[in-house]
């Protein structure tokens, strides 16, 4: 591969084309073209991509989008939630298992299935998706994550499958949540 192909991520001028595409018809379907655009070049990602220092980044959010950037580290396990609006994710380094739950005819949460993401995969999810995300590669798992909405402006739910318990999405249940999954 030549360096151009390898070096020509820009996360500027995508951040800007995923903005345009929140605002247009079909914004679910345009925006997953364009993340699965981006990381079908994984290696042009990780060279063009600036080095953050925190795990989850948010790189713009307005109403009709927010996107971001996410690194879990080997091993770090996020607790089952919701989004309440649709969402992409594509990866460009690592492998992420993607667990969703559903409710059953009783009302308990329980697992309904998984998704297996690697470098260059990307998982469109609807608005009522219940998942949870774990790192299941010896590296850490990045990528660029799309809501459509603004997704720090919503209410969210937690969920402890162990307890059956439905949890408001706050920094405080999150750790406690995330604690008992490490």
């Amino acid at each position: 591969m030549s360096e151009q192909q390898t070096s020509s991520f820009d996360l500027d001028a995508l951040i800007v084309q995923l903005k345009h595409a929140s605002r247009g018809e079909e914004p679910a379907k345009k925006i997953r073209h364009l993340i699965e655009t981006a990381v079908a070049n994984a290696q042009g990602v990780i060279d063009g991509i600036p080095h953050f220092e925190e795990d989850e980044v948010l790189l713009f959010e307005d109403d009709a989008v927010s996107i971001w950037h996410c690194r879990f580290l080997p091993g770090a396990a996020v607790p089952p939630h919701d989004h309440r609006m649709s969402a992409v994710i594509g990866v460009y380094t690592g492998q992420e298992r993607n667990d969703f739950f559903e409710n059953d005819p009783n009302g308990l949460i329980r697992k309904s299935g998984e998704a297996f993401l690697a470098s260059g995969d990307v998982l469109s999810i609807g608005p009522s998706a219940i998942h949870s995300v774990a790192c299941v590669s010896e590296a850490p798992c990045c990528g660029i994550h799309v809501y459509l909405g603004a997704l720090t402006e919503i209410d969210r739910s937690l969920f402890d499958v162990q307890a059956n318990e439905t949890l408001k999405f706050t920094d405080e249940n999150y750790q406690r949540l995330h604690a008992a999954d490490v």
